[in-house]
């Protein structure tokens, strides 16, 4: 604690008496000065002892003036030298003191106000080396309580038991992840609401009526939540210091976790590659998925192109925490290189709403599969790229497979026989023809449909002249012997080309 007035007035070797305030003795002393001027607040702290032989004042009432706005400055005191210009406290010196309750101490003229300076000094050297020594000692409790409990859990037991207040980590969400005592949970989240959570990447510090908080952003890359720190009593530099090591701390072992994690999901994406593939061993597919946490019978396939994951998908999704797979960009699960040239990741989880959610707006399509097992996930892979593209073209964000109620339709279909039927009807002979004539009938169809019987747009996306679509569609019209004019037969083939996508086929012919 400061050194007060009242222990400064009971060293004996100084000599010093009350001459009036007595009530503002246990006021704590900042600092001394030594001060002529009338008014010397513009210079002072509160808490100061101003020390005065009064020969700079015009006479009592200056100085009696000159108390009454230390009082006001909130100075823990003054001290008049006597033997020098008065030999006594002047009486109205004292009134003034007796009326604010500003100590007024008799200094004698054999205490050189020197010495007085530094008493107050080395009480506050002595106070600062405590601090630090104290702050030392914590700054190890901190340690050893990250090695046996963890960073987290350790830091706010040690932070609320040595600083005596509570402490708490809260997540980038602003969730309360860990606090001490526990009964400070209440408090410690509604201090993160009022921050706005642990989004912010600033250092806070907060004084109202219930005391002082001090919150430290955690995390290198940007902010993942905040450690806060509440207490009664305001904190010193030291305490201040001991606070930030704690954080570095959670921020050392967090961001150690976060690339682990992430190397793990790096050396793990070539094995949900395989697992990707038509003929993939399902075994060994089902305890990839079982090791992440995806339940092998019911997991969602996820096709994203273009996300911005930030620099590295594989940190982004360790950093959530999400029970997801993730192949990465460029792996498409069939290795024809479509994946890379479209930007797709593709993700399995068996929480496709709170990956959806995730994804929502960092992207420029996905595609959702229905629910597959551990032995279907290459059929997962193509339900959702064919409810990717038909989003795309919709211009939806998002698009699950169920929501294509025709796609849905030739999935459920018994035994896949109509799609089957409708393949081997339409699709089959044009690919043959397409192969023999080097025409790729196949993709001149389903230009042509997609862009709703338009040949200029269609021949635009094909990049080929009109008249050689022209050309490409009688030879259509020759081969299955159909009217392409027909709503009836668009219709067959619309549904044949669904059918064939779905069969992951490719898009030949």
């Amino acid at each position: 604690m400061p050194l007060s007035v009242r222990e400064l007035v009971a060293r004996r070797e100084f000599r010093l008496s009350v001459a009036a305030g007595a009530a503002g003795l246990d006021r704590p002393i900042s600092w001394v000065h030594a001060s002529e001027v009338p008014d010397p607040t513009p210079w002072l702290e509160p808490g100061s002892l101003v020390l005065t032989t009064g020969v700079g004042h015009d006479g009592p009432s200056s100085v009696a003036a000159m108390t009454r706005r230390l009082a006001d400055a909130g100075a823990a005191g003054v001290g008049i030298a006597v033997d020098l210009v008065y030999r006594e406290v002047p009486p109205e010196v004292a009134a003034a003191g007796e009326e604010t309750g500003l100590p007024v101490l008799v200094v004698p003229y054999a205490t050189p106000f020197v010495a007085l300076a530094q008493a107050v000094a080395r009480r506050i050297a002595g106070e600062e080396r405590a601090a630090l020594e104290r702050a030392l000692v914590v700054h190890r409790r901190l340690t050893e309580a990250a090695l046996a409990r963890g960073a987290a859990p350790g830091a706010v037991r040690v932070l609320a038991r040595e600083l005596d207040g509570w402490a708490a980590v809260v997540d980038a969400g602003g969730t309360v992840t860990e606090v001490a005592p526990e009964g400070a949970v209440g408090a410690a989240a509604v201090a993160a609401g009022e921050l706005g959570g642990g989004r912010s990447g600033q250092s806070v510090s907060v004084v109202d009526a219930t005391g002082h908080l001090v919150g430290h952003p955690l995390g290198a890359g940007g902010p993942r939540g905040h450690l806060l720190i509440h207490r009664r009593a305001a904190f010193t530099a030291a305490e201040h210091s001991v606070v930030a090591a704690a954080a570095s701390l959670v921020t050392y072992e967090w961001e150690q976790r976060r690339a682990a994690a992430a190397q793990a999901r790096r050396s793990g994406a070539d094995a949900v590659a395989q697992a990707l593939r038509p003929g993939a061993d399902p075994e060994a597919a089902r305890r990839l998925l079982a090791a992440w946490g995806v339940p092998p019978e019911a997991v969602t396939v996820l096709v994203a192109r273009a996300v911005d994951w930030g620099g590295d998908p594989h940190g982004f999704l360790a950093e959530r925490d999400l029970p997801v797979l993730a192949a990465g960009p460029g792996v498409d699960g069939e290795g024809d290189g479509e994946g890379e040239e479209d930007g797709e990741s593709v993700l399995l989880t068996g929480d496709p709403e709170r990956v959806i959610a995730l994804l929502r707006g960092r992207c420029a399509q996905v595609g959702v599969s229905g629910r597959v097992g551990a032995a279907e996930l290459a059929e997962g892979v193509r339900q959702a790229r064919q409810a990717l593209v038909i989003g795309a073209r919709e211009g939806r964000e998002i698009t699950r497979v169920g929501d294509l109620g025709v796609v849905d339709l030739l999935l459920a279909s018994a035994e896949r026989s109509v799609p089957d039927v409708l393949v081997r009807r339409l699709i089959d002979p044009l690919s043959r023809a397409g192969a023999e004539r080097g025409m790729p009938l196949v993709a001149t169809v389903a230009a042509f449909l997609d862009n709703n019987g338009s040949v200029a747009r269609a021949s635009a996306e094909l990049g080929v002249h009109r008249h050689t679509l022209h050309h490409r569609l009688e030879v259509v019209r020759e081969v299955l012997g159909r009217d392409l004019d027909s709503s009836y037969v668009r219709l067959e083939l619309a549904l044949a080309l669904q059918a064939h996508a779905l069969r992951g086929d490719g898009a030949g012919g």
